[in-house]
């Protein structure tokens, strides 16, 4: 069975968010563990990154998973570490808003007109990298499907 990876792939270009505030997004990683890093631009406010979305099946069960780099029980992040939203901004599920070293995986139905957003958070005055991101069909496997084992139809 072929799994559909609907997050873009950052080594396949730019990964520019669709939206971001106080922080810059860059390539991170080598390609058997591609990612992202948020850069922060302050120290007292955070950051997020939002990936605009569509052409998702609506009604079905996705999951958008990703690995958060190493931080510390002193950081702390403007809410969620990762969101998904609908095309109105209405949150659909949020992660927990602290984590070290962690596969991070939150579950949604997509929205009926298949356009979500998904949305990443970092560390206040640090820079935060989420590797291995998926987003796609939500089941017992999906999390065999990361940057290392790629058999995902990639955007």
């Amino acid at each position: 069975m072929m799994r559909h990876n609907w997050f873009p792939n950052p080594m396949l270009g730019d990964p520019k968010p669709t939206k971001s505030f106080d922080c810059n997004v860059n390539q991170w990683g080598p390609p058997y563990n591609p990612g992202i890093i948020l850069r922060h631009s302050s120290t007292n406010i955070g950051g997020y990154a939002e990936w605009e979305v569509s052409g998702l099946p609506a009604g079905v069960k996705c999951a958008f998973l990703a690995s958060c780099g190493a931080a510390e029980a002193t950081d702390t992040f403007r809410g969620p570490l990762m969101e998904v939203m609908d095309s109105r901004s209405v949150t659909l599920t949020h992660s927990e808003s602290w984590a070290d070293n962690k596969r991070i995986r939150i579950v949604f139905t997509v929205p009926s007109d298949g356009v979500v957003k998904l949305i990443f958070r970092g560390r206040v005055g640090k820079d935060t990298a989420f590797y291995q991101i998926t987003c796609t069909e939500a089941g017992s496997d999906e999390s065999f499907f990361t940057g290392s084992t790629m058999p995902l139809n990639i955007n």
